[in-house]
C-alpha cells in the first residue's frame, strides 16, 4: 500500500555494511548504526492477525470502504538515547505507544509505529492504557489549567478531517489506565479525503506536553492514487492525489518520512534541594546542560521541564527517534526522493536545510560532538548557506499545495508538516542541518538559538548529463503527469504544461481558494501567555479580544460556528503581554488558508527570508503567529458538526489553559447556530460567539 519503497535498504547486510564503512568511504564513528525510519504499524483485518491487503481498484477515482484494525499499548518503555554532551548512551524510561501485534525490542527509538490509511478507508485504533494508576486520577486539581492526571490520555489524528465526536477525534474523552479494559477510536476516512502527511499524538487537557515529549508521536500518512478528471455532468476538475506523481520511468520515487521531536528526560539531582513544583532539578554538566551519569534512568516527570528549557537543556532534536546518524537510504543523482517531515515536538523551532559537505572534510566522530561544537564542525564539514540544496515544498500540513515552492530552508514549527522533493546536482556527501532562528521575533519559547547536524546522507553519482534541481522536478512531476490515463486530452496537455514550465499542482489541490468567497463572519483571536488581566487568573490564555482574555474553561462555548459558513480569522499576539513571544496556531477539524501575514504594512508571504514566504493561498491546520504581525486566514466548515479545540501547539502552553472550546452547529432557518441537544446549548451562550 505504502509508497515508501526504499525501505528495503535496511536490510541488515546493507546496515552492516553501511555501519562499518562510510558511504563514500570514510569511516564515521557513531554511537548507534543509522536512522532508520519508524516501524509501520500492524493492521489487520476485522477479527484477523496478518496485515491488511489494501489493494487499489480498476477505477481508482472510486475506491470501495475498506476496514482496518490497529493495537497499540501505552507502557512504559525502557529504552536508551544517545548524548552527545556526555558522549554515552542515557538509559530512559518514558511512556510510549507500542505495537500491541509486534511489542518492542529492548532499546528501540521513543517514536511510535506509522499509522497507513486511504480514502474511503475505516481505521479502528484499539488502545490498552497500561501505565499505572494514578491517585484522584481521572479526575482534576480545583485549576483544570494546572497539568495532571500524568498517566491519562486519549488520542488526537492531528489534519485528519474526521468528525470529532463519539469515538472518532475526539480529544474531550478521558482514557485512564485500566489493565482490564481495551479502548477503541473509529476514524470514518471520507472517500473525498485529501491524501498527505498527518500525525498522531495524545491530547488530554493536562498531560498532553509530557506525554508528547515522552516520543509518543507517529506519523500518519493516508496514500491516495486518485487521477484528475472532468466531472462529465458539471464540467468541474476533480482533483488528483499528488502521490501519482511520485514515479519515475513506472518506479516510485523514494518517499522517506523523518519524525522530528524534542524529548526532554531529565535525571534528578538528589544533593539539590526541591524546586517551586516540588522536584529537585537535574543533574546538570559544568556548561549547564543536563547529564545523566551511569546508572542513572531518565525519566520525564514534571512540567519544570517546560517553559523555555529546551535550549539549557542542551539536549538534541531527534529524528526517527535518533540523535544524529547516516541516513539509511542512498540518494541518487537524477531520482528526486519526497522527505516527509513531521515536527512532532514540543520544545524548539527547526528550519531545515541542506548542504554537502566540503571537499577533504576530516572524518567526522559523532561520539565527540557535543552541543556547543555544533557550529564549529558545521562551518568545517558543510559548505555555506549561500550554497544550500533547493527544496521544493508540494505540500504543507499534509494538504497539497496549488503550486511548488522553492526555498533553501524549511522552518518548521510544532505541529507543522512538510512534504519537499529533493533533488541533487552533485555526488557526495550531504549535511541536514537545523538552522539558527531568530528566537525571540520567529520562534518557540525556548528554542535553541544554536545549529544542529541532523543527520547525513549521500548521494551516488549518475551516469548520464545532470540535471538543474529544479529541471530534475519539473521532469519528474511532468512526465508522470503524461504517463497518467486521463481521458481528456485537453486537461491532460494542461496539466503536463503547468508542471513543467511553472510547478503548478492546481489538479492536484484538494480545497478550493476562498479567496473570493462571500464571508460570513469575522473571528478573532489573541494570544497571551502572561497578561495580568487574563481571567480567572493570570497564566496562559486565549481571547476573542486583547482586553478579554480567558485559560481554558471546557464550559464555555462563545467561539459556536455555523456549519456551511465561510469564517475570516484574524490572529495576534496580546501586545500588552508581558512575555511577548510567538505561538503556533492550531484548530481542529478543518484546515484553513492562509489569505495574508501583515507587519508594518508589509505582507510577510511575499517577503523571501520571512518564515511566511510562499504561504499566501496556502491551506494549512497549523501557523505560528508572530509578535506584531497579523495573521489573516479563512476556513469554510463543512460536513461536521460537534465540540472540539483550537490551541497553542507549544503544547505545554496548552496544558496551562491556552486553549478554547469551539463548537460548530446546524444553521437554523434564521442563519444562526441551532442548539444541539433538543436546547440543551444556552441561547444567549451561542448569540454572544456572534
Amino acid at each position: 500500500m505504502r509508497l515508501l519503497t526504499t525501505r528495503g535498504l535496511r536490510d541488515g547486510a546493507i546496515l552492516a555494511g553501511i555501519a562499518a564503512l562510510g558511504l563514500t568511504g570514510v569511516a564515521w564513528a557513531q554511537p548507534r548504526a543509522v536512522i532508520s525510519e519508524p516501524p509501520s504499524l500492524a493492521l489487520t483485518p476485522p477479527g484477523g492477525e496478518q496485515k491488511a491487503l489494501l489493494t487499489e481498484t480498476a477505477d481508482p477515482a472510486k475506491p470501495p470502504p475498506r476496514e482496518v484494525e490497529a493495537r497499540l499499548d501505552i507502557v512504559p518503555i525502557r529504552s536508551q538515547i544517545w548524548n552527545p554532551n556526555s558522549r554515552m548512551i542515557d538509559q530512559v524510561e518514558l511512556r510510549g505507544y507500542q505495537d500491541a501485534l509486534h511489542p518492542a525490542v529492548p532499546g528501540r527509538p521513543y517514536v511510535a509505529p506509522t499509522l497507513e490509511a486511504t480514502p474511503g478507508s475505516t481505521v479502528r485504533v484499539f488502545i490498552r492504557n497500561l501505565l499505572e494508576p494514578e491517585k484522584d486520577c481521572p479526575g482534576h486539581r480545583s485549576d483544570i489549567n494546572v497539568p495532571h492526571c500524568f498517566n491519562s490520555t486519549n488520542l488526537h489524528s492531528h489534519g485528519l478531517w474526521v468528525s470529532p465526536a463519539g469515538i472518532s477525534d475526539n480529544v474531550l474523552r478521558t482514557l485512564p489506565p485500566n489493565k482490564d479494559f481495551t479502548y477503541e477510536y473509529e476514524y470514518n476516512i471520507p472517500l473525498d479525503h485529501p491524501a498527505g502527511t498527518f500525525w498522531y499524538h495524545p491530547h488530554l487537557h493536562g498531560s498532553t506536553a509530557i506525554q508528547v515529549a515522552s516520543g509518543m508521536a507517529g506519523a500518519l500518512i493516508v496514500t491516495g492514487s486518485r487521477i484528475p478528471r472532468k466531472d462529465l455532468t458539471t464540467g468541474d476538475i476533480l482533483p488528483g492525489d499528488i502521490d501519482v506523481l511520485m514515479t519515475t520511468g513506472g518506479k516510485a520515487i523514494p518517499d522517506n518520512v523523518f519524525v522530528l521531536q524534542q524529548i526532554q528526560y531529565i535525571c534528578r539531582d538528589p544533593n539539590a534541594p526541591p524546586g517551586p513544583s516540588g522536584l529537585r532539578p537535574s543533574k546538570k554538566n559544568p556548561d549547564g546542560t543536563w547529564r545523566c551519569d551511569k546508572g542513572d534512568v531518565g525519566v520525564l516527570d514534571g512540567y519544570d521541564v517546560f517553559g523555555g528549557s529546551w535550549k539549557p537543556s542542551g539536549r538534541f532534536t531527534t529524528v526517527n527517534g535518533e540523535t544524529m546518524g547516516l541516513l539509511s537510504q542512498r540518494a541518487r543523482i537524477g531520482i528526486p526522493e519526497r522527505w516527509r517531515f513531521i515536527h512532532a515536538g514540543v520544545g524548539d523551532t527547526i528550519k531545515v536545510s541542506i548542504r554537502k559537505r566540503r571537499e577533504g572534510a576530516k572524518a567526522l566522530d559523532f561520539s565527540k560532538i557535543g552541543a556547543l561544537s555544533q557550529d564549529q564542525i558545521i562551518e568545517q564539514q558543510c559548505a555555506p548557506a549561500s550554497q544550500a540544496v533547493p527544496q521544493f515544498e508540494i505540500a504543507a500540513d499534509g494538504l497539497t499545495r496549488t503550486r511548488a515552492v522553492q526555498r533553501t530552508g524549511t522552518v518548521l514549527q510544532p505541529g507543522y508538516r512538510s512534504d519537499i522533493l529533493v533533488a541533487f546536482e552533485e555526488a557526495g556527501s550531504y549535511c541536514v542541518i537545523d538552522e539558527v532562528v531568530d528566537v525571540k521575533q520567529a520562534g518557540v519559547q525556548g528554542s535553541s538559538d544554536r545549529r544542529q547536524l541532523l543527520f547525513l546522507v549521500d548521494v551516488d553519482p549518475f551516469t548520464g548529463p545532470v540535471q538543474p534541481a529544479r529541471t530534475q522536478v519539473a521532469a519528474l512531476l511532468s512526465n508522470a503527469a503524461d504517463a497518467l490515463p486521463i481521458a481528456d486530452a485537453t486537461l491532460k496537455a494542461r496539466i503536463v504544461e503547468g508542471l513543467k514550465t511553472d510547478l503548478d499542482l492546481w489538479a492536484f489541490t484538494p480545497h478550493e481558494s476562498l479567496e473570493k468567497a462571500t464571508i460570513d463572519t469575522k473571528q478573532t483571536l489573541f494570544f497571551s501567555l502572561r497578561n495580568p488581566a487574563t481571567l480567572p487568573t493570570p497564566g496562559p490564555a486565549i481571547g476573542h479580544s486583547a482586553d478579554k482574555l480567558q485559560r481554558f474553561d471546557p464550559n464555555d462555548f462563545k467561539r459556536t460556528l455555523v456549519l456551511g459558513n465561510t469564517d475570516e480569522w484574524e490572529l495576534a499576539v496580546d501586545p500588552k503581554d508581558t512575555i511577548l513571544i510567538g505561538h503556533p496556531f492550531h484548530i481542529h477539524v478543518n484546515p484553513f488558508e492562509v489569505m495574508s501575514v501583515m507587519k508594518d504594512g508589509v505582507d510577510q508571504t511575499g517577503v523571501a527570508d520571512s518564515q511566511y514566504f510562499g504561504m499566501k493561498g496556502v491551506f494549512k491546520d497549523t501557523v505560528f503567529v508572530e509578535p506584531g504581525v497579523l495573521v489573516k486566514v479563512r476556513t469554510h466548515y463543512r460536513r461536521y458538526v460537534g465540540d472540539f479545540v483550537l490551541h497553542c501547539h507549544i503544547l505545554n502552553h496548552e496544558d496551562a489553559g491556552m486553549m478554547e472550546m469551539v463548537r460548530i452547529a446546524d444553521r437554523g432557518p434564521d442563519g444562526k447556530p441551532m442548539a444541539l441537544g433538543h436546547g440543551l446549548t444556552d441561547e444567549g451562550e451561542v448569540a454572544h460567539g456572534h
